[in-house]
């Protein structure tokens, strides 16, 4: 009785999971984030579909049966990874920045000539932070990729100029593909103007830890403005970061 209650629990959070990491689906946003969380939820399900089968075979077959430890002890050991990833991010966003700080605002998806909802959500952040620091002055940063009619930062810097900010605040970082890159093009851009290097990041919550550490390994100081991102999207860009903080922390 009480094993079936545990598969009937974690039955339901499976498929709860598989329905968050297909909502971004309705919004256009398909990354490695959402199919990873897919496929995780997706073996969760399985196992409780048929965890009557599969420990019969574990009865009949060592074989079989280590190869279901080894899975369950890797699951296990990727739950807990998560859990400290999450622990390190929630800690990433907490700096708030100086008032000389230098804002830098990185880059995401645009659609033609169209902000994406994340994009939109980290435009609408530092929009709402330069109008309360008047004197500050803005980086915006971030290149053309597939699908984008013209660079991030064009669009970034049309849209806050559209919002009411002066373009003489803002700079325009235009190269950059990565985060490393984003951060490393500022800088450069920083100082050839001889501004503070006291960096206001602008993006969403999940990305600032990782933001942060590429920051301090180029010798500035970061603090965070957050932009928060659209409930509808969040799951496949967390899922997203995961996996590249996961990266980065291995081979940077």
């Amino acid at each position: 009785m009480k094993s079936r209650l545990i598969r009937l629990v974690l039955g339901m959070l499976a498929v709860a999971g598989i329905i968050w990491f297909c909502i971004p689906f309705g919004w256009g946003v398909r990354n490695i984030g959402s199919f990873f969380g897919l496929a995780v939820c997706g073996v969760l399900l399985l196992g409780c579909l048929f965890w009557p089968a599969i420990r019969k075979a574990c009865d009949r077959s060592r074989g079989w049966r280590m190869f279901c430890r080894t899975v369950g002890i890797l699951f296990s050991a990727g739950m807990v990874w998560c859990a400290v990833l999450t622990g390190l991010i929630f800690f990433g966003a907490s700096a708030v920045p100086p008032q000389d700080a230098t804002v830098v605002v990185l880059g995401s998806k645009v659609s033609g000539h169209v902000p994406s909802a994340d994009l939109m959500a980290r435009i609408q952040a530092a929009k709402d932070w330069m109008t309360a620091h008047p004197g500050t002055a803005c980086i915006v940063s971030g290149g053309q990729g597939a699908g984008e009619l013209e660079t991030e930062a064009v669009v970034m810097k049309r849209t806050l100029v559209n919002m009411g900010i002066e373009s003489s605040r803002i700079l325009m970082e235009d190269r950059s593909t990565t985060t490393q890159e984003n951060l490393q093009n500022a800088l450069a851009l920083i100082d050839q103007k001889g501004m503070s290097r006291n960096l206001a990041i602008v993006t969403d919550e999940y990305h600032q830890y990782r933001a942060g550490c590429i920051a301090r390994k180029l010798g500035a100081q970061p603090y965070s403005v957050q932009a928060h991102t659209p409930w509808y999207i969040f799951s496949a860009c967390y899922a997203r970061e995961l996996l590249a903080l996961t990266k980065y922390l291995i081979f940077s």
